[in-house]
């Protein structure tokens, strides 16, 4: 559950922000996340939520947008998205859930993703992540 440590990440950003501000509270905060995150939103939202209770965030309102991965091959110049990411990992790498679902092993270490990718169209393995990857605060609106 990286989740619970993205908003740790998240409340320690934002307090120190407003430190720096000398703000009292925030009202607002938008966060951009990355498609290869791969985020469970609703225990990102309730993580945040119970993080900032008795701190100035507390009642601050969260939006979420997601950013949709994209990558593009450095031989070919062919690009991809991450549907078909999923599509080209082998099955062997998923990992299995006590639900009998799975999860991708990207949703765990997304760096993993240069390591276990290659271009569809031609098999290089020297692609760049044009987007999508991360976690940024994007926006916040701040209380004197």
């Amino acid at each position: 559950m990286h989740e619970w440590s993205l908003a740790e990440a998240v409340i320690e950003a934002l307090t120190q922000v407003m430190e720096q501000e000398g703000a009292r509270r925030a009202s607002e905060v938008e966060i951009i996340y990355g498609e290869m995150m791969e985020l469970e939103l609703d225990i990102l939202k309730f993580a945040l939520e119970e993080l900032s209770k008795g701190t100035p965030l507390e009642g601050s309102k969260f939006t979420f947008n997601e950013e949709r991965a994209s990558f593009r091959c450095n031989s070919c110049g062919h690009r991809w998205d991450f549907r078909q990411v999923h599509e080209l990992l082998p099955e062997d790498l998923w990992v299995s859930e006590p639900d009998g679902g799975r999860e991708s092993p990207i949703h765990f270490i997304p760096d993993l993703a240069q390591a276990l990718m290659v271009c569809p169209n031609c098999g290089s393995r020297d692609f760049e992540v044009e987007s999508g990857k991360g976690l940024r605060i994007n926006k916040v609106i701040l209380e004197v």
